[in-house]
């Protein structure tokens, strides 16, 4: 029997350079979302149409991987 680990937070490519779309793949990740993120943002962000920036991302990941939350992240070099 094979073990997988769940994630709780993916970051997924747009089309527009710079740009990443952050996607809520557990309940732990929504309600880490919801700690930092006002109220009225939260549908946004639950349904995975917020994107950010790079230097944005990174700074939330960062908080995200240290409050114990599992990250898919891949980086991507753009030229």
């Amino acid at each position: 029997m094979s073990q997988q680990t769940a994630l709780d937070l993916l970051v997924q490519h747009v089309d527009r350079p710079g740009f990443v779309r952050l996607i809520v793949a557990s309940v732990h990740g929504a309600l880490w979302l919801q700690t930092h993120f006002p109220e009225e943002e939260w549908t946004t962000l639950l349904s995975g149409e917020a994107c950010f920036g790079m230097d944005c991302l990174s700074t939330l990941l960062e908080d995200a991987r240290s409050a114990g939350l599992l990250v898919n992240a891949r980086v991507v070099v753009e030229s």
